[in-house]
């Protein structure tokens, strides 16, 4: 079949917003920012994952992108374009902005057959509808992406929850305007089938190019499908950076602690020099990389992730190392999870068992693992 949605190719950001601010009026009159100031881009072809837990703002910024809520101030462009500039009196409406939206609920037409859900975003346009034959490739491709042709005439009330979603996807794409806004639209179906719902839609992003903005408060979803994550807290985004970098260089012991599991061990910072600080602990000096807006004399965090922390019965050579009371261990699948308590701290750490038995041992972490952040 010819490939007839459209790709996006472009060197333009396809999304930039510039100071988005919008708040909420609370019960007792107050103004709460639900978006506090949020500028970032998102290139051609990129996903990029709004990632944080309920509140933090990050459906009212996708829903500010698709002209759903009015900000309060900034600059909203797509495509190269402002959409939204009050400085010029600019708010265009969501069906002129260049963009399609999956919704958690699905948002399906119950009356309707799986080939006109996914047909309504063509055939609703203002002026420029496309053709019959057009409309019937264009559908018959999306259903093909999907993996669901054969569903073509039946209707929402006759299929599962992700027979639904994979409906939902496709009326997204077949607006071909090279820019698809997610919110949340795995949290509805079980494990199993949002496992390889990911992986389709990953594939299927790679394949037609389009850009995405995808809002969700799974760790693991945010990790497989983004190019870039931006982590945010109370209307404002901590980090902004590629999943790796989240994970291993954390900019704030927000995102450290948000973002997989992280054990922390609190002190001093009583030296940075370039890359590297020196933390007082409760057992002795602690040496890591240095992360942004650390300051000697100041309260510090040395934090470091179960799988880069060694176990032992003997003491290891080198820094960063302590003693610690095995009190639990557990078969978690790949690796055996131990629960420690050591100086006062708690920890968890992951090892493959060769380590023994030991109830006391001894812990380590390499300097180049243990990152150091303001408390």
């Amino acid at each position: 079949m010819q490939e007839t949605i459209p790709r996006r190719a472009t060197t333009t950001s396809v999304v930039r917003l510039d100071g988005v601010r919008k708040h909420f009026r609370r019960a007792d009159r107050t103004l709460a920012a639900a978006v506090d100031g949020v500028s970032l881009e998102v290139a051609p072809a990129e996903i990029l994952v709004l990632l944080g837990p309920s509140g933090c703002g990050k459906t009212t910024l996708l829903r500010s992108i698709a002209g759903l809520e009015r900000p309060d101030a900034g600059l909203v462009e797509i495509g190269g374009r402002a959409v939204f500039d009050p400085a010029r009196g600019l708010d265009v409406p969501p069906e002129r902005r260049g963009l399609s939206m999956m919704f958690q609920s699905y948002a399906l037409w119950p009356h309707m057959s799986v080939f006109d859900n996914v047909a309504y975003p063509l055939l609703s346009r203002r002026g420029g509808r496309p053709g019959r034959d057009e409309v019937a490739a264009r559908v018959g491709e999306a259903l093909e992406l999907v993996g669901i042709p054969e569903l073509a005439r039946q209707h929402p009330g006759e299929m599962s929850g992700g027979q639904q979603q994979r409906v939902a996807l496709a009326r997204a794409l077949v607006a071909g305007d090279g820019l698809i806004l997610f919110d949340e639209p795995l949290s509805n179906v079980d494990a199993k089938v949002r496992e390889r719902l990911r992986v389709e839609l990953l594939a299927m992003q790679r394949r037609l190019g389009f850009a995405a903005v995808y809002v969700t408060h799974d760790q693991t979803e945010a990790m497989e499908l983004a190019s870039r994550i931006a982590v945010m807290r109370e209307g404002r985004v901590e980090q902004l950076a590629p999943p790796r970098e989240i994970y291993d260089r954390p900019a704030t012991r927000y995102v450290a602690g948000f973002v997989g599991i992280a054990n922390e061990i609190p002190g001093e910072v009583v030296e940075v020099s370039g890359d590297r600080a020196v933390l007082r602990a409760p057992f002795g000096a602690l040496t890591g990389v240095a992360g942004p807006g650390l300051r000697p004399g100041a309260a510090g965090v040395a934090v470091w992730r179960p799988e880069h922390g060694r176990m032992s019965e003997g003491e290891p050579d080198g820094a960063n190392r302590w003693r610690a009371r095995r009190r639990i261990s557990m078969f978690a699948g790949p690796h055996l999870e131990h629960h420690l308590d050591g100086e006062g701290l708690a920890c968890r750490l992951w090892s493959d068992g060769s380590e023994g038995e030991a109830e006391e041992v001894w812990v380590s972490v390499t300097p180049e693992r243990l990152r150091m952040l303001p408390a």
